[in-house]
């Protein structure tokens, strides 16, 4: 079997991303979640989770890139300069 691409690494984050994320909504009740919330989820879920294994720099790149990508659905907090996330796009 071929080692994955960076863009199948970066699919693989994002749908753990969409992932984390559907799962804070169905706990929460509500479609807003920032990012900070979302990556501490992720690290609980997967504890050896590092954004620079995916092939970003930081997690906010990631999350824009799935913003780009129509992924997710993103605003930015202009007091933060962190996102919230609106929706996510099922893989």
């Amino acid at each position: 079997k071929a080692p994955p691409t960076v863009e199948d690494k970066k699919r693989e984050a994002w749908g753990l991303v969409v992932e984390t994320y559907e799962a804070l909504v169905e706990e929460r009740g509500e479609g807003e979640i920032w990012g900070s919330m979302i990556k501490q989820a992720l690290k609980r879920r997967k504890p050896g989770f590092a954004e620079s294994y995916y092939g970003f720099s930081s997690f906010g790149q990631l999350l824009e890139e799935a913003g780009a990508q129509g992924i997710l659905d993103l605003e930015r907090d202009e007091k933060s300069g962190g996102f919230i996330i609106k929706s996510g796009q099922s893989f």
